[in-house]
């Protein structure tokens, strides 16, 4: 029996689900910015504010059946102060303009704080935000003017993600009251790939314009980084790889290596032979490690290929390739 409680279950609440968004979506379309209102604004009592109604009408009834005006009077008491709870829960969330940036750039793995700001005539006290199956972020200092309010979001693989509706609800001031909002930005995250490490690069790395190997045009110096190896007992600590000690990944020491005349391309056939998306990690450490020392690099994909440059906008335009890589033409 069980056996087929458990799909039917899934099913309507797939239902369920699938019917809710579809009058969000027709209640409160996608938009840049949101004021909150009586149209998007959602209330209802909480648990205890169920048990503090329950409670409210027991003591109506005792008063009546006994007759008694002081119980009477502490019932009439108890359901002014719920029904002003929930004028207050209500006007606490009313009047709030809320935007957001369009787009969100950030690694694989890693947290990205997606900044939202809000807009507040009056003080608001006790928010909580947080996207759809991600974490909560609140906000217990009052809000008034201009505010930003940084809400996390995770993902495990690279590429264009779309967080979807934005949760604003609070309990404030009683706890009787839950009072919240369910808004679309129609905005994206892109994440890039996250950064992995080389320990191990195969000779052939990082092939210059004419076809000769990087490693025969460079040697030992303090220009590029070239790969991180073990750390040996005596090296200065200064080419320690702090990061990655901070992340246990062991005691790493940095490389570098003097390029000799060649132009230096980091190519997806060069990386370590352990998948796809590990090769694409490791030139998205490369690439991080490269702009970082202000070095000339280029990126072959492939298909794809960025000349040789440098700077922010080269860094960019490097990580967003690794990011939809293989683009579907």
């Amino acid at each position: 029996m069980t056996r087929f409680v458990i799909p039917i279950q899934s099913f309507i609440s797939c239902i369920i689900k699938r019917r809710l968004n579809r009058w969000l979506k027709r209640r409160i379309p996608p938009a840049s910015q949101h004021k909150l209102s009586n149209r998007n604004i959602f209330i209802m009592p909480t648990r205890f504010g169920f048990v503090y109604l329950v409670f409210v009408v027991l003591l109506f009834l005792l008063a009546t059946n006994y007759q008694n005006n002081v119980i009477m009077l502490l019932s009439y008491l108890m359901a002014s102060v719920f029904i002003t709870t929930m004028m207050h829960s209500f006007f606490n969330l009313s009047g709030i303009e809320v935007s957001t940036d369009k787009q969100v750039e950030g690694y694989a793995k890693q947290y990205i704080m997606v900044p939202v700001k809000i807009l507040s005539p009056n003080n608001r006290l006790d928010f909580n935000f947080c996207f759809d199956h991600q974490k909560m972020s609140h906000l217990p200092q009052t809000v008034q003017g201009n505010q930003t309010v940084y809400v996390s979001c995770r993902y495990e693989n690279r590429g264009v993600h779309y967080p979807g509706r934005l949760k604003i609800w609070s309990e404030y001031p009683l706890g009787l009251f839950i009072t919240w909002t369910r808004i679309d930005f129609d905005f994206k995250c892109m994440l890039y790939p996250a950064a992995e490490p080389v320990r191990h690069i195969p000779s052939n790395f990082a092939g210059s314009v004419k076809q000769n190997s990087f490693l025969e045009n460079t040697k030992p110096g303090i220009d590029e980084f070239f790969e991180l190896k073990t750390h040996i007992p005596g090296e200065p600590l200064s080419r320690v790889a702090w990061k990655q000690f901070a992340r246990g990944q062991g005691r790493l020491t940095k490389h570098y290596h003097q390029q000799q005349g060649a132009t230096c391309w980091l190519k997806l056939t060069d990386m370590p032979k352990h998948g796809l998306e590990k090769q694409l990690q490791y030139l998205c450490f490369l690439v991080k490690e490269y702009n970082d020392a202000a070095q000339i690099f280029g990126l072959d994909l492939g298909q794809e290929k960025i000349k040789p440059s440098q700077g922010q906008q080269h860094f960019n335009q490097c990580l967003m390739a690794l990011a939809l890589y293989p683009k579907l033409l």
